[in-house]
């Protein structure tokens, strides 16, 4: 059973099937037929409107749909009764086969491809390669932001191949922060590195900093949130209040919103042939060299996938071969990352059709 608790891919796959088949109201596994009203996103999630049989109004409610033999409930929590229409909000989605799953890997090379490729690396050469550009439409603009609010910060956005420590350990770690010497105890960050380890470093050739530096916050640039292209980094002599760190995330989407806008072309946009491809990984063969820059042994991908003109969904991938097969052709093989609920829901069903 796969279950989905991020409220944009529960919004997906709700938008998706509510209102065309029936759905049902299971009570200890029991259905019992509801009435669709209206499904709705709103600024604080998803809210359903049924109909029921129901006089009660428990903490939850559990609302089954039918959808291409699968079984996909939605755990939401109770609002309000208004007659016999409920409102309900959707926490969570609990979603099962039917059957037995028949998805099985394909070996049809001209049923799936691989397209709107990319990687880092590939938006760091674009990127060192239009830096002035960059500097004068995307970077100055955050950076008299970045001034107005710390004393010392520095926005970094990776160039060719890039050595930089901090972009290294982003790479492992969504965010890191430094505390001298120790953070308080009440401050839930995801990873810790004390401060001397740094301080030099900082010293000699990132930023001038007086040496009773507290705190220095650092969050990567995510490309389409998922491959780290260079990050913001702000030092300061106290710790940081959760108002500005939360400012400082949003500032690090803007500047990558921003930087998508410029008309520089991130993505290779040819259409790739896979040879084989199924619920774990994809495996391809490549005769242009060019792309083999995309394909270094332990690097991440985003790409979508589409078969024949339908378009299946982003997905994010790691390199595990590359192998040279003679005659200028080298293989490729990729294990995904985070399959995005909605994206396996399509690549499964389009296995299914292909078996």
């Amino acid at each position: 059973m796969l279950k989905v608790t991020q409220q944009q891919q529960i919004h997906q796959i709700l938008n998706t099937v509510l209102g065309k088949k029936p759905c049902s109201v299971l009570v200890d596994e029991r259905e019992h037929p509801a009435g669709f009203v209206s499904y709705t996103l709103l600024s604080t999630g998803p809210e359903i409107k049924l109909r029921t049989q129901f006089s009660d109004s428990p903490t939850e409610r559990r609302v089954l749909v039918r959808h291409n033999k699968k079984r996909i409930v939605a755990v939401c929590k109770f609002f309000l009764r208004n007659g016999q229409t409920e409102v309900l909000y959707p926490q969570s989605l609990e979603i099962a086969d039917e059957v037995k799953p028949s998805a099985v890997p394909t070996k049809n090379p001209t049923a799936f491809f691989l397209t709107n490729l990319t990687s880092s690396r590939e938006i760091a050469f674009v990127i060192e390669a239009n830096k002035k550009k960059l500097d004068m439409h995307v970077l100055n603009f955050f950076d008299s932001e970045l001034k107005s609010m710390v004393s010392y910060h520095k926005i970094f956005l990776a160039t060719g191949d890039v050595t930089d420590v901090k972009l290294r350990h982003l790479i492992k770690n969504p965010r890191i922060i430094y505390y001298a010497p120790e953070p308080l105890p009440s401050f839930n960050a995801r990873q810790f590195f004390p401060q001397d380890i740094y301080l030099a470093e900082l010293q000699k050739a990132d930023l001038k900093v007086p040496q009773n530096l507290t705190t220095e916050f650092t969050i990567p640039i995510l490309y389409k949130a998922r491959l780290p292209i260079g990050y913001i980094q702000v030092n300061a002599l106290r710790p940081l209040e959760e108002a500005m760190v939360q400012t400082l995330k949003k500032m690090g989407v803007a500047l990558e919103t921003q930087l998508r806008k410029s008309g520089l072309v991130f993505e290779e946009p040819r259409a790739l042939p896979l040879q084989e491809v199924d619920l774990k990984r994809v495996q391809l063969e490549i005769n242009d060299r060019l792309l083999l820059r995309f394909f270094p042994e332990g690097s991440n991908n985003i790409f979508r996938i589409q078969k024949g003109l339908e378009n299946l969904g982003q997905f994010t991938a790691r390199v595990t071969v590359t192998k040279n097969l003679g005659s200028g052709k080298t293989q490729v093989i990729m294990v995904f990352d985070e399959l995005d609920a909605m994206a396996e829901f399509n690549l499964e069903e389009a296995l299914k059709v292909s078996a």
